[in-house]
Formats: structure tokens, C-alpha cells, sequence
């Protein structure tokens, strides 16, 4: 009874331990390469434009808030120069005026600062629909199975990283 009972939980344990291998060599068999999502947009010539244009829009955001910001510099100056000879009512009057209109600058800031991220955003999403055709379709020439962003991995190998292909075939589209 000793010996049956052995050799069944041997049978069990060398079937547990195929099926292991099996199931070890199955993701072994899948192809798996990284890409650098970052280096495509800095490199490609879509993603340049991208950067270009958002280099613009930021640019522009920042020298009108840097011009309303002059004026009401200005305007600080103004009341500070004539606090000691205005009239207390009229005083009060531009001292509240300014105030609104810091608040309207600090808001036309928030405005703008909003703005930039969500056509950021819009950006970026559109360049990721851009490649993720060609990246499909290299995957299928390939015989690739996942692609991994190469932020998400700790370490691999150069020859897994398809980057530079997916920059070659981006600038052809």
C-alpha cells in the first residue's frame, strides 16, 4: 500500500512538474521587444513638429503674460507714487481696480497654463493614433508578440529595442 502510494505521488509531482516547463516554455516562445516612446517624439519628424508647435504656443503664452504682468507693475508704481496726494475715496477706487485686475490676470494665467496641458495632451494622443498603425504593422512583419514601453523595463537587451526602426519608418510615412 506504501509503494502504490508513492508512485502515484510521484506520477502527480512529474506531471506538475511538465506541466510547469510547458507552460515556462510557452511564454519563452513569444517574441517580446521594447520601444522608447519619449526618444520617438523627440526624434521623429512628426514628433519635432509637435514639439515646434507647442514651443510656439508657450512661448506666445508666456511673453503676453510677461507684458500684462509690466502693466500691472506699472500700475502698482502709479498708485504707490500717488497714495500721498490722491484723495482717500479716489485711493480706495484704484487700489480696488488693481486688485481686480491682478485677479483677472491671475486666472487668465491658470486659463492659459490649462489650455497648454489639454493641447498637450491632444497632441501627444494624437501622435500615439499616428504610430500605433506603424508600430502594428512592424510587429506583424516581425512575428512580434508584446511590445513593451521602455520605461516600464529595468533592463534588456540593445537588439530588443525597436526604436530606431519605428523612427526610420515613421519619417517615411
Amino acid at each position: 500500500r506504501y509503494n502504490l502510494l508513492m508512485f502515484f505521488i510521484k506520477k502527480k509531482i512529474l506531471i506538475l512538474f511538465i506541466f510547469f516547463f510547458n507552460i515556462s516554455g510557452a511564454f519563452a516562445a513569444e517574441k517580446v521587444v521594447f520601444i522608447d516612446i519619449d526618444y520617438l517624439l523627440n526624434n521623429s519628424n512628426f514628433g519635432k513638429i509637435i514639439f515646434e508647435e507647442l514651443e510656439k504656443v508657450n512661448k506666445d503664452n508666456i511673453e503676453l503674460l510677461q507684458t500684462k504682468e509690466k502693466k500691472i507693475k506699472e500700475r502698482k508704481a502709479k498708485i504707490n507714487q500717488t497714495k500721498n496726494i490722491s484723495s482717500e475715496e479716489k485711493l480706495a477706487n484704484d487700489i480696488k481696480v488693481f486688485n481686480e485686475d491682478v485677479e483677472k490676470f491671475r486666472l487668465e494665467k491658470e486659463k492659459l497654463v490649462t489650455d497648454f496641458k489639454l493641447l498637450k495632451e491632444q497632441k501627444l494622443t494624437n501622435f500615439l493614433k499616428k504610430i500605433n498603425p506603424i508600430i502594428q504593422n512592424y510587429m506583424e512583419n516581425n512575428s512580434i508578440d508584446i511590445v513593451l514601453e521602455k520605461k516600464q523595463i529595468f533592463i534588456g537587451s540593445g537588439d530588443k529595442d525597436i526604436t530606431n526602426d519605428i523612427i526610420l519608418l515613421i519619417n517615411k510615412s
